[in-house]
């Protein structure tokens, strides 16, 4: 069944596409923006033109193209589409269960067959559409230590775009191209290996399919990032153990992680993060209770880990958590955590510095209605995270800064009465859109908001065209539907969206939801934007250049998002205590642990600290930095001692020097006294001896 219908309704021009079942997948041939499934965001050198080539996979595998209003079914049945990072105009079809597969590479308008008879997980290259990795399962026999689940596959390589395949390595687990192979320095045809051979597990990484240069022995599983390169390993302790190093894979030197909670075992690692060079990671210590994490924060360098949350909530099916990192914004992120008490109810909290610190979302004070929301305790918003639903439900883009949609509640936990959410200054002030859960989508760099529900059947939109100031309700198709998801091309630079779900026949709907005649010109003077402001984090504030509300215009397709990095006045979370000196609360005071001296030569200054180091580069505000300090002119106790100590020593010099002067004039008047005594007694000598002459 296939069906097409024209919807004009007033300003959103719409049309229709039943086919026999529900939408499971949409591709957008020729699309500026590549996201991979690992997670990178790619930018095409193409694809800025405004109608973009449409695939679509149904249910039942069925495979539809469109260019404008002209729709084709392709003929066989097909299991999944990928689009090339290399180029997004390059499209992969892969068949069902042995149907044939097939390779576009301008968007449909040609088709090759390719060979994908019995090989599965495929790999695509983002330096080129020509090379492919794919596995193909082993025969094993029961010698072959090495051939044993999950290490049966063997990895095979296209130089062709899959027409062709050659073998490489067997007894695999894994593989995948590395990561910055867009580096000069790095082949493009670098892949990095995780298999067995000789009864032990390596990874490894091949620049030619064959020779290879060992990274780890005993390797259990990786994750690289354009900064590292994780490793897991098992520990002795019997749980695990997770190593990194840079992902550069020649200066990869492996070192471990090394957590703040060592009495406690790891079971299960979940990379968050890799911002700045800082490393998110949420760690299970509960081999039951997996689903309960904590949440560990490196410094820049990826070293220093510190616990900054705990009772992160994450499944135990795929390892996922919720937390959540703001799109388009520096350091904010979004969690849910378990209470404490009993490790059931839920809450959402917010980060605005990095997950340095964390507090509750703020709620609205009034609901969409204009009714005042009434909560007993202390009230806050929450989120359902990707845990508990199918899709995301906390939904930023990059090309949109500070607009954050959501679906939860206002309550002291996460419950089961759900509605819609927005923030337009990322996350720090929401209001309440409307109630129930929605599918959303954003356009036009913030521009253009649509939502649609999708807990219950409906033929309407809401859109918004001022940031949420405003919303108006559009009918777009004559029959009720159940929305399942809403989406436009990755750069959100199209002024069109695609919202899909089924009928109340089980049969799919698709249809296209126009928004190019709501203006009628493009924004171009500075008097159409205006300056949104983030917060401060880290001691900076971005500046973002941003449409005015009032702006009837649209954004020109090749607007770069422009922002302005400025300091922030200094606060106190921008010091931290110096060597020496400790606080006791977060944020008190920092007092000296020791007795700290500080040379001064007197009649000087000298700059005397206060305890504190400048952790940020805010400038102004707060400073607790050095203070200029006259040296004072008086000595100080040790000086005084050591100069009462000469003086003394000087005094016992002259006092020893004077008793020694004095005996020595004191001993010579002595010796002049017997000279005069012995003469005058000669004298009376001689005079006696002249009188007894006389006689």
């Amino acid at each position: 069944m296939f069906e097409i219908r024209l919807l004009p309704f007033l300003l959103v021009f719409t049309w229709a596409i039943i086919v026999e079942r529900p939408i499971t997948q949409i591709s957008w041939c020729g699309a500026s923006i590549i996201y991979t499934r690992e997670d990178e965001t790619i930018p095409q050198f193409q694809g800025l033109e405004e109608e973009k080539t449409i695939f679509f996979i149904t249910e039942a595998h069925h495979v539809y193209q469109s260019n404008g209003t002209v729709w084709n079914q392709i003929e066989g049945l097909f299991e999944d589409i990928q689009i090339s990072p290399a180029d997004s105009r390059v499209i992969f079809l892969f068949g069902q269960n042995g149907q044939k597969s097939y390779r576009t590479n301008d968007c449909g308008e040609n088709f090759e067959e390719i060979d994908t008879d019995g090989f599965y997980g495929f790999r695509l290259n983002k330096m080129s559409w020509k090379w492919m990795l794919a596995f193909k399962k082993q025969q094993c026999d029961n010698f072959d230590m090495d051939c044993k689940e999950p290490y049966n596959n063997q990895l095979f390589y296209s130089e062709d775009g899959a027409k062709t395949w050659l073998p490489s390595f067997k007894n695999c687990r894994e593989a995948a191209w590395d990561k910055i192979i867009e580096d000069i320095t790095v082949p493009d045809e670098r892949s990095i290996v995780l298999f067995s051979y000789e009864n032990q597990t390596q990874l490894i990484y091949s620049d030619d399919f064959a020779n290879y240069h060992t990274l780890m022995i005993g390797a259990q599983g990786y994750y690289q990032t354009s900064k590292y390169l994780f490793v897991l390993t098992s520990s002795s302790n019997g749980g695990y153990e997770l190593h990194y190093g840079h992902s550069k894979l020649e200066e990869f030197q492996e070192k471990l992680v090394e957590l703040p909670l060592q009495i406690l075992k790891e079971y299960s690692y979940t990379v968050l993060d890799t911002e700045n060079g800082r490393i998110y990671l949420s760690v299970s210590h509960y081999q039951q209770e997996q689903s309960i994490t904590n949440v560990y924060i490196s410094n820049q360098i990826g070293q220093d880990f510190q616990i900054v949350l705990t009772n992160n909530v994450r499944s135990t099916q795929d390892g996922n958590c919720d937390f959540e990192k703001l799109l388009g914004l520096t350091s904010t992120y979004v969690a849910n955590t378990y209470d404490q008490r009993d490790q059931e109810d839920k809450s959402t909290v917010i980060s605005f510095n990095g997950g340095k610190k964390w507090e509750s979302i703020k709620a609205p004070k009034y609901d969409s209605e204009g009714n005042i929301i009434e909560c007993g305790g202390e009230c806050s918003l929450h989120f359902v995270g990707r845990t508990e639903s199918y899709r995301q439900t906390i939904y930023t883009v990059d090309q949109a800064p500070g607009i954050v949609l959501g679906v939860g509640n206002v309550g002291l936990f996460i419950t089961q009465e759900q509605n819609t959410y927005m923030s337009a200054d990322g996350g720090q002030n929401w209001i309440e859109v409307r109630k129930g859960s929605h599918v959303f989508e954003i356009s036009d760099f913030g521009g253009v908001i649509v939502m649609a529900k999708d807990y219950e059947p409906t033929n309407e939109i809401i859109y918004s065209i001022d940031y949420g100031k405003t919303w108006k309700t559009k009918i777009i198709y004559d029959d009720l539907f159940m929305a399942q998801n809403l989406v436009t091309e990755a750069s959100g630079t199209v002024r069109y969206f695609l919202i899909y779900g089924k009928t109340d026949k089980g049969e799919g709907i698709i249809l296209k939801l126009d928004f190019s005649d709501i203006f009628s010109r493009e924004c171009k003077s500075n008097l159409d934007y205006d300056i949104w402001n983030s917060k401060c984090i880290d001691g900076s504030q971005t500046k973002y250049y941003r449409k005015k509300e009032n702006s009837e215009c649209f954004n020109p397709k090749q607007m770069i998002t422009k922002k302005i990095i400025e300091p922030c006045p200094c606060k106190r979370e921008d010091w931290i205590c110096a060597q020496g000196y400790t606080s006791q609360l977060e944020g008190g005071d920092c007092l000296p642990i020791v007795n700290i001296s500080d040379y001064c030569e007197p009649g000087k200054t000298f700059f005397k600290t206060q305890g504190y180091i400048k952790l940020t580069q805010c400038v102004g505000g707060l400073d607790l930095g050095p203070i200029e300090t006259q040296c004072p002119i008086s000595f100080n106790w040790n000086d005084i001692l050591l100069y009462l100590i000469i003086i003394a020593f000087l005094v016992f010099v002259i006092l020893i020097g004077y008793v020694i002067l004095k005996r020595v004039l004191t001993s010579g008047q002595k010796d002049q006294n017997i000279n005069i005594n012995k003469y005058n007694q000669m004298e009376f000598q001689e005079e006696d001896d002249d009188e007894d002459q006389q006689l």
